[in-house]
């Protein structure tokens, strides 16, 4: 860590405020002369300014993280101020190795829970970074039906700290059948991915609504369909995206149906969350006097949602759609195609090609 002299006093002004707002950690370039505020990124939390150098580090650029209190030391001698005392314990403390690895756990555990692998992984977690490996991997099992997934999960030391990094989850669904299984690696970023359950309903087939980020940091959305048919150079399967540009509105979708559950907000809320997740979600409908619990799933492709009674058979979406939102809207419907029944002898035709084209057989 080597600072300007010509700087220095503008550079302990900037770190003094820093420090007194609880920003005690920093990242830099190592090999370059810091020579003002825009050549550093101070942090508040040590696992932010970790990440932070994580993220950064490439090829021809190393970013590391320092201790704010460092810095001031280093720049009062410069400027032969006398540091005071307690400064020096403040170092020794921040540099443990110890209390470093306990927030780096933490994180960990904490990101395992995000991912929906709860608190079953903790102790092999802890007792792997206590061995201090470059890198390790866990495996863990978890039925799902009559199928059950296997994931291996790739931990890496950063090469530059004692921080450990989620970097990977390799995901496999099984089935019983050797020829149809099917397997993706999804690559954490930034502590965001794909999540355990995500990965099975992806490999399943159905489709995931994800934030996303491009290389510039723009942040963005869109559904997401593992192309089973392609393979990238990884000899991953290839995502399809469905951004808000295609135009598939779920919440729109679900209100052609006779849904239930639409009626009450927070019953809303959880069945949009549901779907967008992936899940085959059990929904009630009204069909004339009764109500009957149907199966549904979100496809974004094709701009609508499948439908499957309880036995999981597939459901024609007409038997159960909504075509009119009232009598006067039904009214005037029947109005305007018996005039145009009546201007075109082939409008019935049209008609019955358009509900074969809605079939789902």
């Amino acid at each position: 860590m080597e600072f300007d002299h010509e700087n220095a006093d503008n550079l302990r002004d900037y770190f003094e405020s820093e420090y007194s707002e609880g920003k005690k950690w920093f990242a830099y370039a190592p090999d370059s002369v810091i020579k003002g505020k825009w050549d550093v990124n101070c942090f508040s939390s040590h696992l932010d300014a970790q990440q932070y150098a994580h993220d950064n580090t490439s090829a021809w650029e190393i970013i590391e993280t320092g201790y704010v209190s460092d810095a001031l030391y280093q720049l009062k001698k410069m400027l032969d101020i006398k540091p005071r005392q307690n400064e020096d314990k403040d170092i020794q403390h921040l540099k443990s190795i110890r209390s470093m690895n306990t927030q780096n756990l933490d994180f960990l555990q904490s990101s395992l829970k995000y991912f929906g692998f709860g608190d079953k992984l903790n102790e092999e977690l802890k007792k792997n970074i206590e061995q201090q490996k470059g890198e390790f991997q866990i495996n863990l099992q978890i039925p799902h039906f009559n199928n059950k997934m296997d994931y291996t999960l790739h931990f890496k030391k950063s090469d530059s700290t004692e921080m450990y990094f989620f970097n990977r989850m390799d995901a496999k669904l099984q089935n019983g059948k050797p020829e149809e299984e099917k397997s993706q690696s999804f690559y954490v970023n930034k502590g965001n991915g794909i999540t355990a359950k995500e990965a099975f309903n992806l490999l399943e087939g159905r489709s995931v609504f994800k934030d996303l980020m491009i290389k510039e940091g723009q942040k963005y959305s869109a559904w997401l369909k593992l192309d089973f048919e392609n393979a990238d150079d990884k000899g991953n399967h290839k995502l399809k995206q469905f951004n808000d540009h295609y135009g598939y509105d779920l919440e729109k979708t679900l209100g052609n149906f006779p849904i239930k559950e639409l009626a009450d907000p927070e019953q809303k809320k959880q069945l949009l969350q549901s779907l967008e997740k992936g899940n085959v979600q059990q929904v009630t409908m009204k069909q004339g006097e009764k109500d009957l619990k149907f199966f549904i799933e979100a496809v974004p492709q094709f701009k609508n949602i499948n439908v499957y009674d309880q036995k999981m058979h597939a459901v024609r979406r007409q038997n159960v759609q909504i075509f009119g939102k009232s009598e006067s809207t039904g009214e005037k419907a029947s109005q305007k195609q018996a005039q145009k029944k009546d201007a075109d002898p082939e409008q019935p035709k049209q008609k019955q090609s358009r509900k074969r084209k809605l079939s789902l057989s």
